[in-house]
């Protein structure tokens, strides 16, 4: 099997949509992001690419943006002029801040192909640069309009990629491992570990396993918007179905109503918090306990005491007593989510769901509101 950091992004997001990229192979259309992010990327190798240690001028790195430059993806002119516009604001920061320090790369766009316990992996090394006094960093550019929180670049998946890649191919560990943040102009540093490395070769090995099976479930996530594939999913066949001609108008009545419902559930939900909080004060204000209507119907306020056992503790009371299997239990709700959660090695999930006493599967509804998600 021929892995990716792409291809394993894609199928830990969605592993529909893999198997529409990657398996079925069918296509996609380009986006002015797209095009732009391969333009900065193509312009910052030629600035670097240089025999000896002394950058280029901005008037030669414009020149080399203008060379690199394509209209592919976007939508009109004035939009193609913009986002250029908006490439010479980023390539003169990034010129403003390395053009002093300029060193020959000890690598650049370096493609490689590791064998991950029968897995072939591929990718491309944007640059590696020599630390000034010893060790080497691996930088990969972004451009990403919003720095990630310090741990997401901690788990960054395409970083552990290249550490192990570097590892295996110069026999090197990096000190360091930089993502370039273009459009904001700054860098996150983190570094990995031999843990890392292990923890990275095992998420690999159930990626593979689960594609293998032929575990290719459709996963709602924020992307989803923007899925070139959204006419052949399951969660959106229905949505284009009905773009032809409503296949059954009636059900769509039903499914209007139930919807309807739902929010009148939801507004309901948040009067009844806001008014416990107001009772509640009242309540706790004047040492009240209980509130009478109008027509003697009453509102009761009794504590509640919430505790959590110590497990432990427990465990060395009953224990002794051959008492400790009988309080053990599993969780319905947290087994499902964690089997639902894709992240398990195929035999293991189908192990676990043939483990349940009921072997069947129920469906619940939830609203997916697009007017509450934009409040």
């Amino acid at each position: 099997m021929k892995l990716s950091y792409s291809s394993i992004n894609t199928y830990e997001t969605c592993p529909a949509k893999y198997k529409f990229q990657y398996e079925d192979r069918l296509p996609t259309t380009g986006s002015p992001a797209l095009s732009f992010g391969d333009v900065l990327h193509r312009t910052l190798h030629r600035f670097h690419n240089r025999p000896v240690p002394v950058a280029p001028s901005l008037d030669e790195m414009f020149e080399m943006l203008d060379g690199e430059w394509s209209g592919d993806g976007y939508r009109d002119p004035s939009e193609e002029r913009l986002y250029h516009d908006h490439a010479r604001q980023i390539l003169t920061e990034y010129h403003r801040v390395n053009a002093d320090s300029f060193r020959i790369p000890a690598a650049l766009e370096f493609r490689f192909t590791v064998e991950v316990d029968g897995i072939q992996l591929s990718g491309m090394i944007d640059r590696m640069d020599r630390i000034p006094g010893g060790g080497y960093e691996i930088i990969d550019y972004k451009t990403n309009r919003r720095l990630p929180p310090k741990d997401v670049v901690d788990r960054d998946l395409q970083l552990s990629l290249y550490y192990m890649a570097a590892r295996e191919i110069w026999g090197i560990q990096p000190e360091r491992l930089t993502l370039y943040f273009l459009l904001p102009g700054q860098r996150m540093t983190t570094f990995r570990t031999e843990a890392d490395a292990d923890q990275l070769r095992r998420r690999i090995a159930t990626v593979a396993e689960r594609i293998a099976a032929g575990k290719f479930d459709p996963r709602q996530n924020p992307l989803c918007d923007w899925c070139d594939f959204q006419s052949v999913c399951p969660l959106y066949k229905h949505k284009y179905e009905k773009e032809k001609g409503d296949p059954a108008p009636r059900m769509t009545e039903l499914v209007d109503e139930w919807i309807a419902l739902k929010r009148e559930d939801w507004e309901r939900y948040r009067r009844l918090e806001d008014l416990r909080a107001l009772i509640n004060a009242f309540c706790e204000e004047h040492g009240y306990r209980r509130l009478f209507g109008s027509d003697g119907s009453a509102v009761d306020r009794r504590p509640v005491h919430v505790t959590e056992p110590d497990a432990e503790r427990i465990r060395s009371i009953l224990e002794p007593l051959g008492l400790w299997d009988q309080v053990l239990a599993v969780d319905p709700k947290k087994l499902s989510s964690l089997i639902e959660g894709r992240s398990l090695p195929p035999d293991v999930e189908d192990a676990l769901l043939a483990s349940r006493e009921e072997v069947r599967t129920q469906y619940s509804l939830y609203l997916k509101d697009r007017v509450r998600t934009r409040r």
